[in-house]
């Protein structure tokens, strides 16, 4: 059976029509908006008239029973290959390739007696002309409401997923930053041997200097007084 969405924690899950190019998420905020009034008794009557084509709908045969059997029809709408149906905020990732940029729709149920949608699903394309089992769900009409009551901005904010950081950038700023917890402390001047050893050098020299004075003074000491 489909999985009905009752909230918009639920639609996120699904990670239904994000990213770009996919355009469903802001097909089903198009479509509640303009499409769906809610009345007083909670039944969503249509603004437009799916049986006569209008922003693109067409019928849905249901030929592999992707939705539950009915006497009423179903229609579909989203279809990105049909131009100047839906507005421009609708299409704007629309590449017209074989990607995902027209892989998302919304099919309803349509009481043309009642004038309303009976069921409102969300579903994707599993190939050219098959849809997603495993990724149609049917919208509630709780659902539908809180979409309708969040602007287009918020409700892109609440839908979207945060990007995840990357753990391996984390931890390289961490290490950088903070001290090893055994690290001994770095000393504020690296020692220069050679300097060292020059000094050395220059003071066996001055021994020998002063050695070889003493010498010279005994020397002619000794010349004198013998």
């Amino acid at each position: 059976m489909t999985r009905t969405l009752n909230e918009l924690s639920d639609l996120r899950k699904t990670r239904y029509g994000w990213p770009p190019p996919r355009h469903g998420l802001i097909l089903l905020w198009w479509f509640a908006h303009e499409c769906v009034l809610i009345d007083s008794n909670g039944r969503m009557i249509a603004r437009c008239d799916p049986a006569k084509g209008a922003f693109g709908f067409h019928r849905f045969y249901n030929w592999d029973k992707l939705l539950p059997r009915t006497n009423l029809p179903y229609y579909e709408v989203g279809n990105l290959n049909t131009t100047g149906t839906l507005p421009l905020y609708v299409i704007k990732y629309y590449t017209g390739y074989l990607d995902d940029s027209n892989t998302d729709r919304i099919i309803v149920l349509f009481n043309s007696r009642w004038n309303r949608f009976d069921s409102i699903y969300v579903t994707q394309h599993s190939d050219l002309v098959k849809f997603d089992q495993n990724h149609t769900y049917c919208i509630s009409i709780k659902l539908m409401k809180d979409i309708k009551n969040l602007s287009r901005e918020d409700f892109l904010r609440k839908l979207i997923l945060p990007k995840r950081p990357n753990p391996s950038a984390h931890c390289s700023i961490d290490m950088t930053n903070n001290e090893m917890p055994n690290a001994q402390p770095r000393p504020s001047h690296t020692p220069q041997p050679v300097q060292s050893e020059t000094r050395c050098v220059s003071k066996k020299c001055c021994c020998v200097l002063i050695c070889v004075l003493i010498l010279l003074f005994l020397i002619v000491a000794a010349s004198v007084f013998l």
